[in-house]
Order: C-alpha cells, then structure tokens, then sequence
C-alpha cells in the first residue's frame, strides 16, 4: 500500500484529509513537537500545507535531493491567500499545487497521478540495477570463459607446434596418432564452452521441442563416464542394479545433466579421487546419485548453485564458467524432475537427480510496487461528494 506523509498543521484539515485518505492508503503524520528530521519512517508521497511547507523547506529540499534520481513527490495544498507566501519553494521541492477548497475527486485524481509517477521511477530504478547487475555478470563471464579457453587454446597449440617442427623419423606413429587425439579432444572441449554459452544466451533449453526415446540408461552412462576419464586422472565408479535398465527420456538433455554433474565432481576433487555415479530405477523414476570427495560447498552458496554464472566462494584458482549447473537444473526442469544438492566443506558433495520415466515436456522453462486564518481553512468544496 502507497504511504503518504500528512504534515497539515491546520487541525481540522488535517483530520478530514486523513479521514479521507486512510480509506484508499496508509496515512501517517508527524508529531509536531518534533522537528521532521528524525522523521525515520519512509514515505511515497508528502501531501502538506502552505506554512508548513514555508516552515520545512529546507528539511523537504534536503530529503528530496537524497532520494534522486527516484522520484519523491511533494503535493502542496494551500489556499490562494496563502501562495505567494510559499513561492519561493514551489520550484525546489513541489510537484503538484492544489488551491483550497478543492473537489474530493480532483484530489484523488492527482494523488494517484503522482503515485504514477513514483511507481515508474521506482521500476526504473529496479531496470537500472538490473542492468548493472547483468554488465557485471557479463563482465565476469566474459574473463572467465576467455581464460576456459584460452587453456584448451595453448595444450592445441603445443601439441601442434611438437608435431610442425619433429621429424616423422623422431615422432613415433603411435605418438603421432596420441597428439592428434588430444588435440582432437580439446578442440571438442571448446566447441562444448561455446555451446553451452550459446544454450544459455539464446534460451534454446527451453525453446527446443522434447525429443523422449528409450534409453538403455546402463549403457548410455557407461559411454558418458568414458568420455569424461578422458580428461581427468580420477576413478569413476559406476554402481546399477542391471544392465539392461531403459526408460524413456530426453537423450541430449541427460547427456547435459550427467556429463556437467560428472566434469563437476572431477574439477572440485583430489587428482586420483573417487568418483561414484550410481543409478537406481522403479516402475515411476529414475535416480542418479553423483558424489565426490572434493571441496564442498557451504551452506550459503547451495542457495545460488543452479544460477547462471555463479561460482561458489571456495572454487579459488579452479578454471569454470558457471554455466554447467544452470544447465543442469533447466535440464532437470525440462524432464519434470527434481534436483538435490548435499555437501559438507572438506568433505564432498552429493547431487541426486530424479527424473520420471516417460514424462513428456509439459511447457517450457525459460533459460527465465500553523493555522491558517479560519476564513481560509474550508479544505472542500461545498459541492464535493462526501
């Protein structure tokens, strides 16, 4: 509810205009043995009176000037008489001018103009710091993306150079064929950076149409743990009750789920670390349990997690773009599924996912308010509506 501070010093205006006001917004006044600087509450609009205004100029001035570039607007309500006492003020600090008496409905009507107002400078001032808040995010990704890349960039161009400058004689055709591989795998390493970047800022997780097909789950998480050891030094351990367990879902969004969870574990453990990744099946879900014994994570960052961008505090000099758990939870979303995260620092981390079997995509997920003399104290106009 939009608040307005009352400082009428008229006693009877004063009352009726609160009478009024109090049936449409929250209406408070100041207590006039005290001076309104250690006025402490907030308001959306200050409604007063000639004297008062003539009295507190330099308080309004003071307060309307910390609060720009918001918008804070000041309504004056006097009688003619009473004007050209107060017009030294009326460019500094007033917005709208009533002349008493006034109709009780052209009151409203600029009341609520000017509450307009302050509402659409307030979502400004929300865009703003938006918009700051993303050419900050964009920044940062920026410097870290160029760094996940520029790494890759390097190993390639070693490995080329050491192939350009050897002599076949010197460099073993097994050799040869091993540093074809590597660079082979860290050009795909980029092209995985670039598309995850490119998932996320066009949003075509959620745009693209849901693709469920059996999956013979034991098999496809065999060939995803062989992709991501190729990488790392660390032991993955594969744990299912069959061989043979199918279910219908979306191939391309488990490979982002289980491909990001895993390169995750691997990145934020001890080299040579275990790895575990156990899969679980019943007549309605399926359930991946991903754990690590690497850094954790607090309390306070397990809130942020599936984020775009966000890092947790404790990642110090470990290379990542912020990206793979975003996409892992739009994954988890587009399936209907549930993700949960459990962690304990210098311990490890648990992510469990859970997927139905069989779920179709139901929608999209995007990637997503004194004293006047008494001959010039009637405040309305006889013929106003009560």
């Amino acid at each position: 509810m939009c608040k307005i501070l009352l400082i009428i010093e008229h006693k009877e205006n004063r009352r009726l205009l609160s009478e009024w006001l109090e049936t449409r917004y929250e209406v408070f006044s100041p207590d006039f043995d005290d001076e309104l600087p250690s006025l402490q509450q907030s308001f959306d609009l200050c409604i007063l009176c000639g004297r008062a205004l003539d009295r507190y100029g330099h308080w309004l001035q003071g307060t309307k000037k910390a609060q720009e570039p918001l918008f804070l607007p000041f309504l004056l309500v006097t009688s003619r008489q009473n004007v050209g006492m107060v017009t030294r003020h009326l460019w500094r600090t007033i917005d709208e001018l009533i002349i008493t008496p006034v109709e009780k409905v052209e009151l409203q009507a600029r009341v609520e103009m000017l509450f307009q107002r302050r509402k659409l400078s307030l979502e400004l001032k929300l865009a703003n710091e938006n918009l700051q808040e993303i050419n900050e995010i964009k920044t940062r990704f920026i410097s870290i993306a160029s760094h996940e890349i520029r790494n890759p960039l390097h190993t390639i161009s070693a490995y080329a150079q050491i192939l350009l400058h050897r002599s076949s004689k010197k460099l073993a055709e097994e050799r040869k064929q091993e540093f074809y591989e590597k660079i082979k795998a860290y050009v795909n390493k980029i092209t995985d950076i670039l598309d995850d970047i490119l998932l996320l800022s066009r949003g075509e997780l959620g745009k693209q149409q849901s693709n469920i097909i059996e999956i013979n789950l034991t098999s496809l998480c065999e060939q995803i743990i062989q992709e991501t050891k190729f990488f790392s030094n660390n032991i993955i351990n594969f744990y299912a009750e069959d061989k043979y367990i199918n279910a219908c879902l979306d191939e391309k969004l488990l490979r982002h789920i289980l491909s990001n969870l895993l390169t995750n574990a691997i990145k934020y453990s001890p080299k040579g670390s275990p790895i575990d990744l156990e899969l679980i099946s019943n007549d309605e879900e399926v359930i991946f349990h991903i754990k690590d014994k690497g850094i954790g994570i607090t309390p306070e960052d397990q809130q942020h997690l599936f984020e775009s961008f966000y890092r947790a505090s404790n990642v110090g000099n470990i290379p990542g773009t912020g990206l793979g758990l975003a996409i892992v939870k739009q994954s988890v979303d587009l399936h209907g599924g549930k993700i949960a995260v459990k962690s304990e620092l210098g311990v490890g981390t648990t992510f469990t996912v859970t997927l139905p079997i069989g779920n179709t995509q139901k929608e999209n997920v995007p990637i997503q308010e004194e004293n006047p003399d008494e001959s010039n104290s009637r405040l309305y106009k006889q013929s106003s509506p009560s």
